[in-house]
């Protein structure tokens, strides 16, 4: 079967002037992958009835499927609707169940009488299908022009984002021949996104029941796994002999799968071990901390930490030596177990993380260049560390900082490292 050919058209003057990003194409872009769809193309075009007509009527010629966002308000130069019964030569209608819904949401949320100009929400090409919008005035419909179905949703990505999940992919999926979808995505660390492709390949070739995609999350790379069948349990069963399959050739990069972060995980497994974590930060200026903190729950794995960017409070806050300092510069190897073990025997923690280095774009020498960064961990066995030398921009020399610290408890934690 030949996947259904999907376009988007995007409406508003402020997306064609830049003045607003255009989200909602690359939300649902994102989406349709996995269903095995064909995106063929996306328009834009401004506020002028005879753009957003001929858009509509030239993608209504190739598509099977078309998603138009925007332009379906209360005011003066919103024309899609109109344009969209133009381009299906059909008459406008004012949906009375819309209206009488509209109005009861004015009234609940407001005082005084709705505007006239409001009423213009309910009206809708002849034979649209009113789809709605749980979360806004301007109900989402459906038509056919030539031969594409087209969706129309409003342009508030909140809105927007909630009638795609809800309403438009269950139909695209239907469209594909499949009813029953599964994903999982797993995410990996320390490894290229073109090492992780060459690492699955065989994989994949294996597999055609499951869809492969790769997508790099600085400084992480990810595989989503996607399979498609006529039922659940012959879905769940595909993704579950692939995903083992996967999940043996990536071990030692695969860190977690479907939105656990890279320091969630490695915070979870602190926890589980009953154990703790304290971080003592120079360039990174409290980033680590940050990361192990963010997820819900992190308290039962964090302690705290020391963000000790003077050389001064190095000294007054973790009892790194100055001698130490001194002999051997800030961004050192001594300087970096020495603040490690300054935290640990400080907070009691049963593991602490050091991170001192050279985030730039200044501050660099000839001896020690912007990036270059000493990461430290102390535990109950010791101390040990690593040198590392990072290229970007500051943020990402800060992001990846933290990211090796973490990979560092994670080689202590017995997480089997391979080089790629």
């Amino acid at each position: 079967m030949t996947a259904p050919l999907v376009e988007f058209i995007v409406t508003g003057d402020e997306v064609m002037r830049g003045t607003i990003a255009d989200t909602n194409t690359q939300f649902i872009a994102q989406r349709l992958y996995p269903l095995g769809l064909t995106l063929r193309r996306t328009t834009v075009v401004g506020d002028r009835s005879e753009d957003i007509r001929g858009a509509l009527l030239e993608t209504g010629s190739r598509a099977d499927f078309c998603v138009v966002s925007g332009g379906l308000g209360p005011t003066s130069d919103d024309l899609t609707a109109a344009c969209a019964a133009e381009a299906a030569s059909v008459p406008m209608r004012r949906d009375r169940v819309w209206l009488d819904h509209l109005r009861r949401r004015w009234a609940a949320r407001r005082s005084e009488p709705m505007p006239a100009n409001n009423e213009r929400q309910a009206d809708v090409p002849e034979t649209a299908e009113v789809l709605g919008n749980p979360d806004g005035s301007a109900p989402a419909f459906a038509l056919r022009i030539g031969r594409c179905l087209f969706f129309f949703l409003p342009g508030v990505p909140r809105e927007y984002r909630r009638i795609v999940e809800e309403l438009v992919l269950p139909r695209l999926l239907q469209a594909t021949g499949a009813s029953v979808l599964r994903m999982r995505v797993l995410q990996c660390y320390g490894v290229t996104e073109s090492r992780l492709d060459e690492l699955v390949s065989s994989i994949r070739d294996g597999h055609p029941e499951v869809r492969f995609g790769f997508r790099t999350k600085f400084p992480e790379n990810h595989l989503s796994l996607v399979a498609l069948a006529a039922d659940a349990a012959t879905a769940e069963a595909n993704l579950a002999r692939v995903e083992a399959e996967c999940r043996e050739a990536l071990a030692g990069y695969l860190y977690g799968s479907d939105g656990v972060t890279f320091a969630q995980a490695v915070g979870q497994e602190l926890a589980a071990r009953g154990e703790t974590i304290c971080c003592a930060e120079s360039c990174t200026g409290g980033l680590l901390d940050d990361l192990l903190t963010e997820a819900p729950g992190s308290s039962a794995w964090a302690a705290g930490g020391f963000v000790t960017y003077s050389n001064e409070l190095k000294e007054r806050a973790l009892g790194v030596p100055r001698d130490l300092i001194d002999r051997y510069g800030a961004v050192s190897e001594p300087v970096a177990l020495a603040m490690a073990e300054g935290a640990r025997a400080r907070s009691g923690t049963s593991w602490a993380l050091a991170i001192t280095g050279i985030a730039g774009p200044s501050g660099g020498t000839p001896e020690k260049p912007v990036g270059t960064v000493w990461l430290a961990l102390a535990g109950r066995d010791g101390a040990r560390s690593r040198s590392a030398f990072y290229r970007g921009d500051r943020g990402q020399i800060r992001l990846q900082s933290a990211y090796g610290a973490l990979q560092l408890l994670r080689e202590a934690l017995g997480h089997r490292v391979r080089s790629s």
